[in-house]
């Protein structure tokens, strides 16, 4: 075999490992980092020089170039040009002079940013998807029906407060004047709760509202009641049907 096809035959063996980019500007961070350019002074020949041979061997290799490389490439050639071009005779201040490629890396520097974040991010998916999440398990029948008992009917709280609308007459101003709050939930929580602690036993549902005359004041009673109920402070109990509703203190 002669050298001359000797040496056509290991040039068509030759190959090239290229490595995957998400963009043109991806790429350019690359030759920066593997050429230990200074992102903020890029010598232009050379980067340019870079790039084009890359997107060579990409022809080389038959490979879609996307039109945004070849723009870029546009790009890096026109900056090339106006810093080879000679300068006007007319004398500028250094801090005056506009760098042409300014605008090129302030993208660098974008985009190398969102680069770190994408990492950053990746790694904290990775360590989250080695936690398995228990999902949740239904309450047993015999503790929904404790809590149920415990919690009351709702429905059945709401015809209780009509109810006692229905028996009483409550204060209500025609017009009021929007100022501090008289009565707050908190209050009338620590208040109620003091009240059933001090009882023997339970105690009715309408002696809660015993000694007010003002509907706010009812109100936030009765939300009072609701919240402790809601933390499992109180319970209420209705020994018969459509009879008295008891609330009593759970310690």
């Amino acid at each position: 075999m002669k050298h001359e096809d000797r040496q056509l035959e290991s040039s068509s063996k030759l190959t090239f490992k290229l490595d995957a980019f998400e963009g043109p500007l991806d790429l350019l961070l690359h030759l920066i980092k593997q050429n230990k350019m200074d992102i903020y002074d890029i010598p232009m020949v050379e980067i340019t020089s870079q790039y084009i041979e890359y997107l060579h061997r990409m022809r080389v290799l038959s490979l879609d170039i996307a039109g945004e490389y070849l723009v870029m490439a546009a790009t890096l050639i026109n900056i090339k040009s106006k810093m080879l071009l000679p300068q006007h005779p007319v004398v500028i201040e250094t801090e005056q002079q506009e760098d042409p490629r300014a605008e090129l890396v302030q993208q660098l520097l974008t985009h190398q940013c969102f680069q770190a974040v994408s990492k950053q991010l990746a790694k904290l998916a990775f360590i989250r998807a080695e936690h398995y999440t228990r999902e949740q398990e239904d309450i047993p029948l015999e503790m929904q029906a404790d809590h149920l008992r415990g919690h009351g009917d709702v429905e059945k709280m709401q015809q209780a407060l009509v109810h006692l609308f229905s028996k009483r007459h409550f204060r209500q101003a025609a017009f009021r004047r929007v100022g501090k709050e008289k009565y707050t939930l908190k209050e009338e929580v620590d208040k109620l709760k003091k009240q059933l602690q001090k009882a023997k036993g339970p105690v009715n549902f309408e002696q809660l509202f015993d000694g007010q005359i003002e509907l706010e004041h009812v109100v936030t009673t009765f939300l009072a009641l609701l919240e402790l109920m809601k933390r499992g402070s109180a319970a209420v109990v209705q020994t018969e049907v459509l009879g008295p509703i008891w609330v009593r203190g759970v310690a």
